[in-house]
């Protein structure tokens, strides 16, 4: 007895909720192997983000936004910052 009137509550109380999602990504990296650099040694990190035009909102994605990497088991380097540089719609043309 006691169930049901929880399941029945539960009925109840339901809300309405949404959820969206990435489709997909890739990190890259890159050392600069250039001896003569100044950055000689250093990492470029590129960050590619796929969505659905109609999903998540990639709110950083303007010029002057950025994402933020988190480093795991590193305590000089917590994270790295990746900064927006362009956006490119793929969508297919045509069907």
């Amino acid at each position: 007895m006691r169930n049901l009137l929880l399941f029945i509550l539960c009925c109840f109380l339901i809300i309405n909720v949404k959820a969206s999602h990435f489709v997909g990504g890739e990190i890259t990296w890159e050392c600069i192997s250039d001896p003569t650099s100044i950055d000689f040694g250093k990492y470029i990190f590129q960050m590619k983000v796929y969505r659905d035009c109609t999903g998540i909102d990639f709110s950083s994605a303007s010029p002057g936004g950025f994402e933020t990497l988190t480093v795991h088991d590193n305590p000089l380097i917590p994270s790295i910052d990746c900064f927006w540089d362009n956006t490119v719609d793929i969508s297919a043309t045509g069907v």
